[in-house]
Parts: structure tokens; C-alpha cells; sequence
């Protein structure tokens, strides 16, 4: 069950701060923290990210803010009830079989997802569609999100997502802001 929902919340975090696996499963725990300069509220929900440049596709590291502070804790909380407490080099998905400590793989995570997909018989659903999932999809989530509801300028997207303008501009450049609020009749 602690397995299930620190996978859970795996999914969630991906999901909202755009990582790639790699940059998400290569996380130390030193690298996570709070910005003093953040007021009382937004420190009870936010965090900054820190993705080193060796745990970077582009080989550039770059500070992501990430609203999942509460997502972090409940994950050490499963940690802890399965005996692993994490330490400041940890990484924050530690394998919970790896005596040397080290984090999940992503292999580990995508055939996660493909048994969660197969065993809900979402997989079927997709495939029918001509669909599927795959954990990067999460990240093209995030974009979509973000560009779709207009809450962060392309430029910031770019640079959390760790890519390029030009990168963005070419995958989701379909993607235009729709306001609901202007929306008077949907019949």
C-alpha cells in the first residue's frame, strides 16, 4: 500500500512540475527546499526543485518551483512506515530493495504504469482509440496545462521544463488559451 501511493504521488508530482523521469527519479533530497523569501502561504505548498546538470538532458541545472509540499511529505510519511527515514543525500524515490540506497529506475516506474493501465483496463480503452500513455505523457501534460490555462509565460515554461521557446512553440503550438469566463451559452 506505501508502494501504491508514493507511485501515486510520483504521478502527481510529474504532472505538475513537468520534470522528465530521469530529472524526477534523480532528485537528493538536499536538492529540495523552501524559499525564505516566499510569504507564510505560498511556503506551505511550494518548494523549489533543484535538477542537477548531470541529472539533466541538457546538461544544465536549473531551480524548478514546484507546488508539491504536501505530495513530498506524504511520500517520506510511506517511506517511514515501510523503515526508510531519508537523509539529506537520499534520493527522494528511493528503491526500498536497493541495500546501496539508490532511487527507482524508470523502467521500474513505466512497467508500473503499464500494469496500472492494463489491470484498470484503461490500456484497452486507449488502444482503441489508438492511444496510449507512457510516462512522459505526464510531462506533456504539464505543458498542455500550463499553455492552455495561460497561469505561466512561455519563456518561465521553458526554463522549468528545462527545453527551449523554440521547443515549446514547435510541440504545442496547437495549444491556445481558452477562457471559460467569456463562455455566456455552451448549447
Amino acid at each position: 500500500l506505501e508502494k501504491r501511493k508514493i507511485w501515486k504521488e510520483f504521478i502527481f508530482i510529474i504532472s505538475n512540475v513537468g520534470f522528465r523521469s530521469k530529472e524526477l527519479l534523480g532528485i537528493k533530497m538536499s536538492e529540495i527546499m523552501e524559499n525564505p523569501n516566499w510569504d507564510l502561504e505560498r511556503r506551505e505548498t511550494d518548494l523549489l526543485m533543484k535538477v542537477r546538470k548531470e541529472n539533466s538532458k541538457t546538461g544544465r541545472a536549473r531551480v524548478c518551483v514546484a507546488p508539491v509540499k504536501k505530495r513530498i511529505e506524504r511520500i517520506l510519511s510511506s517511506y517511514k512506515k515501510i523503515g526508510i527515514v531519508h537523509k539529506p543525500d537520499d534520493f527522494l524515490f528511493i528503491n526500498p530493495i536497493s541495500k546501496e540506497r539508490k532511487h527507482y529506475g524508470r523502467m521500474i516506474m513505466y512497467n508500473r504504469l503499464k500494469d496500472t493501465l492494463e489491470r484498470s483496463g484503461l490500456k484497452d480503452d486507449l488502444a482503441k482509440e489508438g492511444k496510449s500513455i507512457t510516462i512522459y505523457s505526464f510531462r506533456h501534460q504539464y505543458a498542455c496545462w500550463r499553455l492552455r490555462y495561460g497561469d505561466v509565460p512561455i519563456h518561465l515554461l521553458a526554463k522549468q521544463m528545462g527545453t527551449s521557446i523554440q521547443k515549446i512553440e514547435q510541440t504545442y503550438g496547437h495549444i491556445s488559451n481558452w477562457d471559460v469566463s467569456n463562455v455566456t451559452d455552451m448549447s
